[in-house]
């Protein structure tokens, strides 16, 4: 047991220390002009968040470049954030006016008309979602005609995922046939034997972890697909939408930007 400790120790170290060393120093997309173009003095939705990646002095700070953003998370309380009201106040950025709170499922953005917005945002979100063709669809639906998407994904290689094959495109246009719901748990024999607990300190041992992940409809804390450049570009082109740019960014990140293009 000592010894799988020494081992894990390392490794965990070693994630703490990247992450902060990307707070001090944050790393610069090299498509980050591009991203700000797409969103500077526009207004957004973002889907779940707020998200620290989007804030001032981090990669991508559209926060305080943003005209407004509206928000969209699941439930009144998450495992992220806890008081949020549908119609409520989302504050992105200090000194702007907040933007609106919507209480919808990623896949059902229920009383948002279609080409709403200019933009798109989602970090570390996707992953969370059973049906994640079905969101893209709906997320588009949302967009103007050549509006933008701002995709931020984990980068597998880098977190508790590492261990986890990456999800075929062949499962995902499974989910989306089936119409797979949010209480799906297919994925979960996978995740138990192959999440790294290590890097995941806040699921507790493995039997919390297997009683939180049980639980999953309610909190949401499952990544129910892993996902890696070429899938995320292969699906993004699949539901409507034109791959702009991609990335890697430390410490674990993989970035898409994608566009929304003008009916034809």
């Amino acid at each position: 047991m000592r010894h799988i400790a020494a081992q894990l120790r390392p490794r965990r170290l070693s994630q703490i220390a990247s992450s902060l060393y990307a707070r001090i120093h944050p790393p610069r997309p090299n498509s980050v002009a591009s991203l700000t173009a797409a969103t500077q003095d526009r207004t957004g939705l973002e889907l779940g968040g707020p998200s620290r990646v989007f804030s001032a002095r981090a990669i991508l700070p559209v926060y305080p470049s943003a005209l407004r953003i509206d928000n969209v998370n699941f439930a009144s309380q998450t495992a992220w954030e806890a008081g949020l009201k549908d119609g409520g106040e989302f504050h992105f950025a200090a000194g702007k006016p907040p933007g609106r709170q919507f209480l919808r499922e990623a896949t059902a953005l229920t009383g948002i008309a279609d080409a709403s917005y200019d933009f798109v945002l989602s970090s570390h979100c996707l992953e969370h979602v059973a049906n994640p063709l079905s969101a893209l669809h709906e997320w588009r639906r949302v967009i103007r005609d050549g509006g933008h998407l701002l995709l931020i994904l984990p980068n597998p290689r880098h977190t508790f995922d590492r261990r986890r094959p990456t999800t075929s495109l062949a499962h995902l246009h499974e989910d989306y046939l089936r119409q797979t719901g949010e209480d799906d748990l297919t994925h979960l024999p996978e995740i138990l034997a192959l999440h790294d607990l290590a890097l995941d300190p806040n699921a507790g041992s493995l039997e919390q972890f297997r009683a939180r992940s049980l639980l999953n409809a309610q909190n949401r804390c499952l990544h129910h697909h892993v996902f890696d450049l070429p899938l995320m570009r292969t699906m993004l082109a699949e539901t409507g939408w034109s791959v702009l740019a991609q990335e890697e960014v430390r410490p674990m990140h993989l970035l898409a930007l994608a566009q929304k293009e003008a009916a034809t």
